[in-house]
């Protein structure tokens, strides 16, 4: 197994934290992961968003949630050293980014207008390399 300490430092601005994954080709400590991804869940989800919303391509939609998921998992096996808080927001991600995927199998147009116009640099990598 590995532990939080093994790893090199976060990507975040003066986070001295060890990395524990990587995502949109960067490496964050698992308290920024962890924001990460619920930050770019909820921008992606349609059942809680406004008027307003652009429309992104369906793959780049689907390689967010896949790795977002798949990190998640690694995280939640790997490292040792998770307190029960990190483990439960680890397996929130994981069940919400099931009921994302689900939600991609309901019309496209409907789904794709329901993303934030401030998708932020991660939607938007993978906006440009997915579609």
């Amino acid at each position: 197994m590995v532990t939080m300490s093994e790893k090199s430092v976060c990507a975040v601005g003066f986070c001295e934290g060890a990395t524990v994954a990587s995502l949109a080709q960067q490496d964050f400590c698992v308290d920024h992961f962890i924001e990460l991804c619920y930050e770019n869940l909820e921008r992606m989800d349609p059942r809680g968003q406004k008027a307003g919303r652009i429309a992104l391509e369906m793959p780049a939609l689907r390689a967010f949630i896949e790795e977002c998921s798949r990190r998640a998992l690694e995280v939640a096996v790997r490292c040792d050293d998770l307190d029960n808080l990190q483990r439960g927001r680890l397996l929130d991600i994981l069940l919400w980014a099931g009921e994302l995927f689900l939600l991609l199998r309901a019309p496209r147009r409907v789904f794709a207008e329901s993303i934030a116009p401030e998708h932020g640099a991660t939607l938007a990598r993978y906006a440009a390399r997915h579609s």
